[in-house]
């Protein structure tokens, strides 16, 4: 056989070399694809969602913001919503946030800790609730703090005349505190 480029290769050797170099890859290709995707399992046999809330946060608590860390298991937290996505596997929802046994609620979907801002000193009592992307309640967390008396305005928010435009949401005219900081 001939040497091909002076290296003492001969075309059948660089042909099997390609060959073994091709199957390895196709292999790895498919080991790693098969270890990095998430197990496919029916919801009707994946374990019950779970919810875990912290304590708020002591320090800004001390400034009058509380900052409430949560995390779930079984359950991605996802802005996804409808009656189609409750098929979804691994499933997929959000929290229905509520301050003080308020009327009303928020949807929370972002994963992010819950601030709040602007509450009054004295007991406040945060319930959370884990709901599936058609809003049934999976699991619920009640969170209980004090906004101390003497706290000196640091992280509050400030009080504007009305006809300040800084905390207007342009998209919907929305007062931003009145929005993300309920009284």
């Amino acid at each position: 056989m001939a040497d091909v480029w002076g290296m003492g290769l001969t075309k059948r050797s660089i042909r099997v070399v390609a060959i073994l170099t091709l199957c390895t890859a196709a292999a790895v290709a498919q080991t790693t694809n098969t270890k990095c995707r998430p197990e496919v399992i029916p919801v009707e046999t994946e374990p019950p969602p779970k919810l875990f809330v912290d304590a708020p946060l002591a320090a800004p608590l001390a400034r009058g913001v509380a900052v409430i860390q949560y995390c779930s298991e079984n359950l991605h937290i996802v802005p996804v919503f409808g009656a189609k996505a409750l098929a979804v596997t691994p499933r997929v929802g959000h929290l229905h946030v509520r301050v003080d046994d308020a009327s009303w609620v928020w949807a929370e979907a972002s994963g992010n800790p819950i601030i709040l801002m602007g509450l009054a000193p004295g007991p406040h009592k945060v319930t959370i609730e884990l709901v599936n992307a058609n809003h049934q309640p999976l699991d619920k967390a009640e969170v209980t703090f004090n906004i101390p008396k003497a706290v000196s305005g640091e992280g509050r928010p400030e009080k504007r005349p009305a006809s300040d435009k800084r905390a207007k949401n342009t998209a919907r005219g929305d007062d931003l505190d009145a929005v993300h900081h309920p009284q």
